[in-house]
């Protein structure tokens, strides 16, 4: 009895020293990390085909872990700088002939290939995503100009072409692109680990908090944050986005709020705003139309929806700007969504933004900097002074500044329309989100951490995770553990774990007369953890020592299993 325990204490020292030196190999506690890997750089391609034109971006990364999140990375050109690229026009301009397509997306693979290597030329993968301009186009022009695509350009380039890789995306997915990017560049899908007293393994049980992620356009507004896992809100904007590698494990599981208000951009909404204005005025019979939201004297043609058009003239009242501006976006009365409404008929969770910290790009930065300089941290009452001082003038008096450099961001056409644009803005994050004037963690951004927060690096990252569970699977592989769990008679060789030793010829391993054999059966439970989300110490040694016909002593099989953040198999 006294022997048996011993090599049972034994067996299971066998299972908790290898696990700690993996799980606890210095400055990468993945189970998978290989020193080799950083030297080894993968590549990928992404195209944002857009309105106005498609651009690439080239990222490499070079880590590989079940722990954490690619290191992903700009490729860099010559120079230094970021491998980018512009075609124009859009890919939406080709629905008329759709049988030139490809031609114009093969420069632009062409110019990012010479930063490949050409050993990783054949592995880099390509993906075209067509965003707005190509969800105007007929659906039947759509697929003429992606069967283009998909037909010839796997015969331009080395590079993998996958049909699935290249299709018109949703504008959720824009957003939800963009707070993947906004975050991941800012390090918040970065786990923390604490040590659990009672076995020297450290465990995975923290994640950082993520921010949430507003974007204005010229014609919509999108928002994504994160909703906690438990709440009960259900909604067709509710997506449940997994960026880790594997399927089960819920270390990179979230759960977003994410929408696109359509005609809610700063450019469709002043298209609005001159249908309310003409409409709530009658006929003008030639004479000008008070507008709160221009300058002093301005005078503007405004066209409305038939063709005819009427003369706009400012008066400088930014107050009564933004109080027309907010029953616009919020009617108020149309409410008829629980528990709260975003933009007076979208219905959004129970959840105070104003506690949450976000942040702003594209319209919510360039409509509060380039002009009034307030670009950063949101302070209403700062915005509301300098917007009031500025749209008070005289129109040939804002003139003059702008020529003598006072606004050095600010072309003209952004000086004539800066009072409407901070009053949509402003209207927007109060009436449209109801974040609070004086109390919010709102931020409007250029870039973060000196990186300009572009869609296509959060795209890249997702679909990137399918590339990370191939390799992980075949550093697995390359070190033998999966095979440890299914050694038979035929002699094979159980890799290395991080090079401190191995072992050799599976039948001893297995031999249930030899000491070895509980090695094997640590070997098995250590392995486990390939295939099963939570590694049962319990479970493996009984089974080992089942099949091996050795009775187990009750007394000194653990109670607890401990987890390891681990899902299925790859």
């Amino acid at each position: 009895m006294v022997r048996r325990r011993v090599v049972l204490l034994l067996a299971l020292l066998i299972i908790a020293i290898p696990l700690y030196l993996i799980l606890n190999h210095a400055d990468h506690p993945s189970f998978f990390r290989t020193d080799g890997d950083a030297d080894d750089p993968s590549y990928g391609l992404i195209l944002d085909a857009g309105s106005t034109g498609t651009r690439m971006f080239l990222y490499q990364w070079t880590s590989y872990s079940d722990t954490q999140l690619i290191d992903i990375r700009p490729a860099l050109d010559h120079k230094n700088e970021p491998v980018v690229k512009k075609a124009h026009p859009g890919l939406s301009t080709f629905a008329d002939h759709p049988q030139d397509a490809a031609e114009y997306i093969k420069p632009l693979l062409d110019y990012a290939i010479e930063f490949v290597p050409e050993a990783k030329r054949p592995y880099t993968p390509v993906f075209i995503f067509a965003t707005a301009g190509m969800r105007l186009v007929p659906e039947e022009q759509q697929r003429a100009i992606l069967a283009d695509l998909h037909a010839k350009l796997p015969q331009m380039t080395v590079m993998q072409i996958m049909k699935e890789h290249i299709r018109v995306i949703e504008g959720k997915w824009e957003g939800i692109y963009s707070w993947i990017a906004a975050n991941y560049i800012l390090g918040r899908f970065k786990s923390t680990s604490s040590e659990n007293p009672s076995f020297p393994v450290p465990l995975i049980t923290t994640r950082k908090d993520t921010v949430g992620m507003m974007d204005m356009g010229g014609a919509s507004v999108q928002i994504a944050f994160e909703l906690p896992q438990t709440s009960p809100f259900l909604s067709e904007h509710v997506e449940n986005v997994n960026l880790g590698c594997r399927d089960e494990s819920p270390l990179f599981k979230y759960k977003l709020f994410v929408t696109t208000f359509l005609g809610f951009g700063v450019n469709e909404g002043m298209k609005r705003y001159e249908q309310y204005l003409y409409k709530t005025n009658g006929e003008t019979n030639g004479s000008y139309v008070r507008d709160e939201c221009l300058p002093v004297n301005l005078q503007q043609l405004a066209t409305n929806d038939d063709g005819s058009q009427f003369m706009k003239k400012g008066v400088g009242d930014w107050d009564s700007c933004v109080n027309r501006l907010s029953a616009l976006i919020d009617p108020g009365s149309s409410q008829t969504c629980l528990p709260q409404c975003f933009f007076g008929n979208v219905a959004a969770p129970e959840l105070n933004l104003s506690e949450m910290q976000f942040f702003g790009f594209s319209e919510f930065w360039y409509s509060v900097d380039n002009v009034l300089q307030l670009g950063g941290q949101y302070n209403y009452s700062q915005v509301t002074e300098k917007s009031r001082q500025f749209c008070n003038q005289r129109w040939s008096v804002i003139q003059s500044q702008w020529r003598s450099k006072l606004y050095p961001k600010a072309d003209e056409d952004r000086i004539r329309t800066q009072c409407f644009k901070s009053a949509w803005i402003t209207a927007a994050l109060h009436s449209g989100f109801d974040i609070n004037e004086q109390k919010n963690k709102f931020q409007s951004v250029m870039m973060l951490d000196g990186q300009e927060v572009q869609w296509a690096l959060g795209a890249m990252i997702y679909h990137l995770r399918k590339e990370n569970q191939k390799k992980i699977k075949k550093i697995i592989c390359s070190k033998g553990l999966d095979e440890a769990c299914y050694l038979n008679d035929s002699g094979h060789t159980v890799g290395s774990f991080d090079g401190t030793f191995s072992l050799q010829g599976s039948s001893e391993l297995m031999d249930s007369r030899k000491p070895s054999r509980l090695l094997g059966c640590s070997l098995c439970g250590l392995c486990g953890v390939c295939h099963h989300p939570r590694v049962n110490i319990k479970t493996h040694i009984r089974q080992c020592h089942d099949n091996a016909g050795v009775e187990v002593d009750e007394a000194w099989v653990p109670k607890d299993s401990f987890d390891l953040g681990l899902s299925e198999s790859m």
